[in-house]
């Protein structure tokens, strides 16, 4: 952890650079090579290619041998040989055999390793070059980008692609390649015609691969492109679930999300055909090639022109040498696909940097410490070709070592001036200089280290504890988090009111309130104390108390130093103190605060008397004086305890038991769709593989006649009965081969099409507790990528393993059974092989099962790394700290690298093994066959059955072990998938366009589960209307008591509350921190379900208790009906990155097709109407896109990547380019929460601090848009605003989850109760 307490330690600096050299290359192409560095890879590549190309030559030399023995076959039979002679040649010739096969296996271990580790080696660099694009990219960058969490979901997949073409298939391309050549100088020498006459059908086979593989490059690149976009609209709603919830977009997303994937599958249906009609066409073509051969080769027999010796070598060399022509074609189609992936890597490293990252390149480190700072004639404007001035013409001086304050309306330009001066962003004219030098020289870590900037919302990482989350701010001066003294960090956290340091929040999975926050970035300004810090509205989410007596805290700490406020409040300005004034982005004012008495904004902040903080929302504050209660202590929040969890919880993902591939395709089965066409293409790849068995009798057949020529026999009835035959099986192998291929390629996108539209279904109906639970440990990157990503292996269990296991079997069995029938001495010999070749195919599954899965998770964690740096990258720039992650970031890639070393050492060894077995395989039954054939047991018709039949069935019962990899890849994605269904509870919010017609339960005895579908609800107890006309309650509680579920510790939010609201009332809800406000307003959004708790005595004690909106239960209401009745605006607004237009109608057609009898549409007049009310209408007319102008994401400091389709309710597409992007202030978000609430014209508004942290301005329009709806629909607000509390018809004080007192304004005030005592606080 951190140095003990008493330590005391100096602050050594770091050097100056930011970034480590790297040995990737210069991004000059994109394809698969994009990444190696030649002058460093070539010692190992030049290996690699010595070590695989020997392979091949062993392969060679196991041809050449085999001919010899066929030669000498025919001499015995010529009785040119004795018996004796005969038996030791063959003797040596099979010991050649297998010592070629033992030399063969070393090399094939040793390069597939060597070629492995080579694609490790590509995958770091493609994976640090994309992390130092991330991490040195400007903020504008970031705000121009629209699709950036997908985009990188994508590219995280192809980079596995990358590693794969870079790996094992271009170990394959090389041993293929080298053998090619061998096999065509070996051919060539032994019989030129014949070699020619084979090779007659070579060149239509390289036109197909070519055409082919043009097809797979388009389809998968196309595939990527959709696929990103699928990945973009799936971590939208993972990481913002309330707000689907809010607007009732499930259906919406959900339909969004089924068309993506769908178009995704169409570009891999037309992927699969070229890869299928390529290998058919190319098995057709190798296996036509023997005819031709054969008729040849048996003409220059007879006439005596080449020996039997020279024919079977050449055709065995001719056979291989079509069947590495077939290979090396579809190897390439493969590498087609990794040419795509590196397409979609290139393209985005290759997109061009900000402005603001090439002045990066020539600035300076001045040696002082900032002095004086100014602003002269500074414009800012929107990133947009019609752009919008957001400063303009500004200048002012910030007064060193003084209190500085910038204040102004909401949209005025505030945070941008903190936003500048921290070079975030890039003035578009002017200049910003400190000490007379203009900031664009200055290097921005001179800018991070001398300036502080608080943002409003700051962020907290929740993979570290409070204390690693407070000590970050200074991790740059020191080597490690964990060498930064831990007093200094005390001293931090008690400056902040900051208690109980270990906590750590990934374990424990804590919400923290916007206060609890706030303590923690003042912790961390505290911590680096920087020459000139910035405030913007640090202290608004702090109850009145706390927040006081920070504010003196800090201003006594801060004498001396330059301090800038971005405030609403105005009460702690001192008269003396500098202000400026912002008005539309120019500056109004700036002087003295004493000055400005009589400004509009100020003037309207002493009238009303508004204190606009926000209390601390969850009961759990971190503050000196709170603790947990006795009897509230549950072991799990133990700090000390929580490191042992974390580890534990790390150990068990990496040791994670896979389920068997049978399991999980049982568990699955009902989303396996159309049972009967995968019935049928498994009976096709039977017939495939039966088809090789009967085509190597034909072969058996062919050879005989080739030993009858050699012998002086007519052969040529028999070549041209055997020849038909041969050609025959040839196309219909091509045909099965085609059509079981693509159908079971068909088969398995079409499953995991069903298991991503069930999953993403379920998680959009889970209630919020999934997403903020304790025990929910599934990060979005995470959760994205096993969706996205690891379902492409997830199909290989029916794509390959179903064909695979019916190929084994069938063939397995038809060779043995056939070889036995033919010869069963020999036969008995060789089926010795094929249990011993399963036991050892067994025995590296599961040795593979533990490699995988371990390198699977550090995939994991270096992708997780990257979403971080994403998510967060704000704070890191702003606090400097890039360093600190990018060291994280390679430290786990390192680790990477350390697993995926031993996983090319495992994996190579499977690769060797099944070329091992062959050859000793075939050379014991060559050896055996033979002895019987001198001993005059086998005729050698016989012998030549026997063997073909026997080598095909151990050849194939090897090759299981090539597929091993792939498929337990598939078996892994296979087992998270079953793991994350379970994960998701069985119960399912009620919605009829889109229910749920199968959840199979989970079994409480056997603790099983199994899968449930997508369909249509049926439900005759779902209420299909509200009727409001003869009830006078809107809402009615009734003995509710609620604990948030699935978090610890259990504390009871709502005690027994009982409360009725009347129609066209407003009622107002206050109360101090974590008295249960919020949780009243969730409740009735239906964001929790009441009747969860968590222990089975809290649930029977409160099973009376109901909330009802207008005398209908709560949780029978359609949702869709529930979003049409009731609408909430939120304190801290969600948008995603679309246009104006569309983020206010989002969710309303969706609505109206959710069971509602009225429409639920809205007109552009409408929207005018109630822009108006809110007083944006001017504003949003005003820009030059109007309501087609895109927000930005950045303008909700989401850091959660929460991005979206830009596309209508129609589905039609709108432009969403950065030229027309915006971003708006926190008080115009507020406004258009409110209008995008009102336009869903609805019976129940529900205002969660619906003014706080606003100025006096925007906060007087809100609170007249309230008292402008009095009478016109029920209004539930939340609040700590007294001039808002003035307007309710009644007040509910709430404390401690329960209510304890009631009335309006004037009654409460005069009672001296809990009211009186919150309303002193609030000035």
């Amino acid at each position: 952890m951190f140095q003990e307490k008493s330590e005391k330690s100096s602050f050594p600096k770091r050097s100056s650079s930011l970034r480590s050299p790297s040995d990737s290359p210069a991004i000059t192409s994109k394809n698969v090579f994009m990444f190696v560095n030649y002058s460093k890879d070539w010692p190992l590549i030049l290996v690699g290619i010595l070590l695989m190309g020997g392979s091949a030559i062993a392969t060679l030399m196991n041809t050449y041998i085999y001919g010899e023995i066929m030669g000498k076959l025919s001499q015995f039979y010529l009785q040119d040989q004795s018996n004796h002679s005969f038996s030791q040649d063959i003797v040596k010739l099979c010991v050649g055999l297998i010592g070629i096969g033992c030399c063969k296996m070393i090399l094939v271990w040793l390069g597939m390793f060597t070629w492995l580790k080579f694609g490790e080696i590509q995958q770091s660099r493609a994976r640090m070059q994309i992390y130092n694009k991330i991490i040195n990219e400007s903020q504008s960058w970031y705000d121009s980008k629209q699709n950036l969490i997908g985009q990188l979901t994508q590219i995280n997949r192809c980079i596995e692609e990358l590693r794969s073409c870079n790996g094992e298939i271009l170990a394959s391309l090389m041993q293929t390649i080298v053998l090619i050549l061998a096999l065509l100088i070996m051919s060539f020498y032994q019989s030129w015609s014949t070699t020619l006459i084979i090779m007659a059908s070579f060149p239509i086979m390289a036109l197909c691969g070519w055409y082919f593989g043009k097809l797979t490059y388009k389809a998968q690149q196309d595939e990527n492109e959709v696929t990103s976009k699928a990945s973009k609209v799936f971590n939208w709603c993972y990481v913002n679930p309330e707000m689907v919830r809010f607007f009732n977009s499930k259906n919406i997303e959900l339909t969004k999300f089924k068309q993506l994937i769908e178009k995704s599958a169409q570009f891999y249906y037309k992927l699969s055909h070229a890869v299928a009609a390529n290998t058919a066409v190319l098995k057709t073509l190798t296996l036509m090639m023997f005819v031709q051969g054969f008729w040849f080769g048996n003409y220059l027999l007879s006439h005596k022109t080449i020996t039997i010796n020279q024919l079977f070598t050449c055709f065995s060399s001719c056979l291989m040498l079509g069947q590495a022509v077939s290979g090396i074609t579809e190897l390439l189609a493969i590498l087609n696909t990794g040419h795509a992936a590196a397409d979609k890597i290139s393209g985005f490293l290759l997109q061009p940097p900000s402005k603001a990252k090439l002045l990066l390149l020539h600035s300076k480190y001045p040696p002082f410490e900032i002095g004086s700072i100014y602003f002269k004639n500074v414009w800012f404007e929107s990133n947009s070709q019609n752009s919008v001035a957001i400063l303009q013409d500004v200048s002012f001086g910030i007064l060193q070592n003084q209190f500085n304050y910038v204040i102004g309306k909401s949209g005025s330009g505030k945070s941008t001036i903190a936003k500048l001066l921290m070079r975030l962003y890039s003035v578009s004219r002017g200049t910003i200089e400190i000490d007379t030098v203009s900031i664009d020289k200055l290097d921005p870590k001179y800018i991070c280290q001398n300036i502080t900037l608080l943002e409003q919302n700051p962020v907290i990482f929740d993979d570290k504890t409070i204390a690693e989350n407070i000590a970050i701010a200074i991790v740059d001066d020191y080597d490690s988090l964990q060498a930064i003294p831990y007093y200094l960090i005390e001293q931090s956290a008690h400056f902040a009111l900051l208690s109980d340091l270990d906590l750590n929040m990934k374990v424990n999975h804590l919400t923290l309130s916007g206060g609890q926050q706030q303590r923690i970035s003042i912790a961390r300004a505290y911590l680096k104390n920087s020459p000139v810090l910035i405030m913007d509205e640090s202290f608004s989410a702090l109850d009145t108390e706390t927040k006081q007596g920070l504010i003196e805290k800090v201003k006594k700490w801060r004498i001396g130093k330059t301090t800038i406020f971005i405030t609403h409040e105005y009460k702690n300005i001192l008269d003396d103190e500098n202000v400026i004034i912002l008005d539309q982005g120019m500056i109004k004012n700036q002087g003295q605060f004493k000055k400005m008495k009589n400004e509009e904004i100020v003037q309207n902040y002493k009238s009303q008397g508004i204190e606009t903080s926000s209390y601390e929302t969850t009961s759990q504050s971190f503050s000196d004086n709170t603790k947990l209660p006795d009897g509230d202590y549950n072991y799990k929040t133990n700090p000390y305890i929580l490191k042992d969890l974390e580890s534990q919880i790390k150990e068990d993902t990496d040791n994670e038991k896979l389920m068997g591939v049978l399991a999980i395709l049982r568990y699955c089965s009902s989303t396996i769709n159309g049972k009967s066409l995968l019935g049928f293409g498994i009976l096709l790849a039977i017939f495939q593989g039966v088809s090789s068995p009967v085509f190597s009798y034909c072969f058996s057949k062919l050879l005989s006649t080739s030993l009858d020529s050699s012998i002086g026999l007519n052969s040529t009835q028999k070549i041209l009965q055997w020849s038909c035959i041969s050609l025959s099986i040839a196309i219909f192998t091509g045909v099965t081969s085609y059509l079981s291929e693509f159908i079971l390629n068909y088969c398995g996108e079409n499953w995991i099409v069903s298991l991503r539209q069930l999953t993403f279904f379920k998680l959009n109906n889970q209630d919020l507790s999934f997403f903020t639970g304790f025990d929910t440990n599934w990060s979005s990157s995470e959760i994205t990528a096993l969706l996205m990503n690891d379902t492409r292996d997830l199909r290989n269990l029916i794509s390959q393993f179903f064909p695979l296991l019916a190929n084994l079997v069938s063939m397995t069995l038809i060779g043995i059974i056939w070889s036995i029938v033919s010869g069963w001495k020999l036969a008995l010999v060789g089926i010795s092989f094929v249990p011993l070749v399963l036991l050892v195919t067994v025995l590296y599954g599961k040795i593979l099962e533990s490699i995988e899965n371990k390198y699977k998770c550090k995939v994991n964690n270096v992708e997780l790394d990257l979403y971080r740096t994403i998510t967060t990258i704000r704070t890191i720039k702003i606090f400097n700290i890039q360093q600190y992650f990018e060291t994280v970031f390679k430290e786990d890639l390192k680790v990477l690298n350390s697993i995926g070393v031993y996983r090319a050492l495992q994996t190579g060894i499977g690769f060797a093994i099944s070329d091992l077995f062959s050859s000793i395989g075939q050379a014991i039954i060559l050896f055996y066959g033979m002895k019987l054939i001198s001993q005059f047991q086998y005729n050698y018709s016989q012998l030549l059955q026997v063997i073909t039949l026997l080598s095909f069935t151990i050849s194939n019962a090897s090759i299981l072990i090539h597929q091993l990899p792939e498929i337990t890849r598939g078996q892994r994605a296979g087992t998270f998938i079953v793991k994350l269904l379970k994960d998701i509870t069985s119960t399912m919010e009620v919605n009829d366009s889109c229910g749920v017609s199968s959840v199979r339960k989970r079994n409480s005895k056997s603790g099983s589960d199994s899968i449930g579908t997508i369909g249509p609800v049926k439900d005759n107890q779902l209420f299909k209307k509200v009727t409001t006309d003869n009830d006078t309650l809107a809402i009615s509680f009734n003995n509710v008591s609620f604990s948030y579920p699935n978090k610890l510790p259990y504390i009871l939010q709502l005690k027994s509350i009982s409360l009725d609201v009347k129609k066209f009332t407003t009622i107002g809800i206050v109360g101090q921190s974590g008295s249960g406000k919020s949780t009243i307003l969730k409740i009735l959004f239906r964001l929790y379900d009441i009747k969860i708790s968590p222990d089975s005595n809290t649930t029977k004690k409160y099973h009376d208790q109901t909330v009802k909106i207008f005398n209908q239960n709560l949780y029978l209401i359609n949702s869709g009906l529930l979003c049409q009745t009731i609408a909430i605006v939120p304190q801290f607004p969600k948008f995603f990155s679309g246009t104006i237009y569309d983020n206010l109608t989002y969710g309303i057609n969706n609505t109206n097709s959710a069971g509602s009898n009225s429409s639920s549409s809205v007109s552009d007049s409408e929207i005018i109407k109630i822009l108006k009310l809110v007083n944006l209408h001017q504003f949003i007319v005003s820009l030059p896109q109007g309501l087609l102008t895109i927000m930005n994401d950045s303008d909700n400091d989401n850091d959660n990547g929460n991005e979206n389709e830009n596309e209508n309710e129609n589905g039609n597409t709108i432009s969403t380019s950065s030229s027309t992007s915006f971003t708006f202030s926190g008080g115009q978000l507020q406004l258009l929460a409110i209008a995008r609430a009102l336009l869903r014209n609805p019976k129940i508004l529900l205002l969660d601090e619906c003014t706080s942290n606003l100025d006096p301005i925007t906060t007087k329009i809100i609170i007249n848009v309230i008292k402008s709806l009095h009478g016109k629909l029920t209004i539930l607000f939340v609040t700590h605003d007294k001039e808002l509390m003035r307007i309710a018809d009644n007040l509910i004080v709430m404390k401690d989850g329960q209510i304890v007192e009631q009335g309006d304004f004037q009654q409460l005030i005069s009672n001296d109760g809990e009211f009186t005592k919150i309303t002193k606080t609030i000035i």
